[in-house]
């Protein structure tokens, strides 16, 4: 008879955590992918009636180009590409901003500096959405469109002239000196969050698994007691008693080979039974056999009767 192994139906700790806690942060990283990824396709329809009415080409292809975009990081959001949404997200922030600037048909004037300032916001997604580590990057490569835009850009001659002025080391480090702050402390607040849930999911997840343990060791109990009862009245001589025990159950294999061989015990007994009874046909046929046998042998041993013979005178 073959005999399954209980099968371990208790998980390690460790592995469920890892798989609950990726599960959540999978999770809370689409819900915020969806939010920034409407709030930017929001934005970008609502500069297109702007890009219209100033009647410039390059405005309304820079819109369009923009929600094109959008449509492909909804497609990949839906696909669950998460990174490839981030990134996508990335862009249409940073060429927004640099097409703004490139743009202007006066060249780089002093009302355009403010909008060095708005590429944090391509920081905030990547520390958001992407692993935290990757602001610096991002941060990097605005700070480098800065300076290159700064250089190579035409200027008006009111830019020109406070970048000759006093003021142009604050002009120039300001958004340069944002980006850095903004990086650092992004990336130390967004670490500490994150530490922060781990630790919250893994103690939420140590108590569910608690829990379930506790009820695999009540599940446990019972079928062993069960078991032991359906044992206990087998041996007592009921054949029809059978292990109820449901699938789920971690005794279930057991169960069902116990049942297998009450099953077999019983053919086993009626076998016997069978048997018993076939011997006790056989001996009662070999005693009238023998009965048989022993009045044939008598009566052929019994002399016959002589006939009475004639007497002469």
């Amino acid at each position: 008879m073959a005999v399954f192994p209980v099968k371990d139906t208790i998980p390690s700790v460790e592995f469920i955590a890892q798989a609950d806690s990726a599960n959540r942060e999978a999770g809370r990283r689409k819900q915020v992918v969806s939010v920034v990824l409407l709030v930017i396709t929001l934005f970008q329809l609502l500069q297109l009636p702007g890009a219209i009415i100033m009647h410039s080409a390059l405005a309304i292809w820079s819109v369009i180009l923009g929600l094109v975009l959008c449509g492909c990081a909804m497609f990949f959001n839906r696909l669950g590409r998460l990174t490839i949404v981030s990134i996508l997200l990335i862009v249409i922030v940073d060429m927004g901003c640099g097409l703004m600037l490139l743009t202007t048909p006066m060249g780089l004037d002093v009302g355009d500096l403010p909008i060095f300032d708005v590429l944090i916001v391509s920081d905030l997604i990547a520390v958001s959405l992407l692993p935290a580590i990757s602001i610096f990057p991002v941060a990097a490569s605005n700070i480098i469109f800065i300076i290159a835009d700064l250089i190579f850009q035409p200027r008006t001659p009111m830019l020109n002239m406070m970048l000759s002025s006093n003021m142009a080391y604050n002009s120039i480090i300001q958004p340069i000196s944002l980006q850095v702050v903004v990086a650092a402390i992004a990336f130390i607040w967004v670490r500490s969050a994150l530490r922060a849930l781990a630790r919250a999911d893994r103690a939420e997840e140590i108590a569910e698994l608690r829990r379930r343990e506790i009820e695999q060791k009540q599940q446990l109990e019972h079928g062993v007691e069960h078991l032991s009862e359906v044992l206990v009245r087998a041996s007592n001589g009921e054949r029809s008693v059978r292990a109820q025990l449901s699938q789920d159950n971690m005794l279930w294999r057991i169960s069902n080979s116990i049942n297998l061989l009450l099953t077999r015990m019983g053919r086993i007994g009626l076998m016997e039974q069978e048997n018993k009874l076939l011997r006790g046909e056989v001996s009662r046929l070999t005693e009238a056999l023998h009965v048989a046998k022993a009045l044939s042998y008598r009566k052929s041993e019994t002399p016959a009767p002589k006939k009475a013979t004639k007497q002469q005178p």
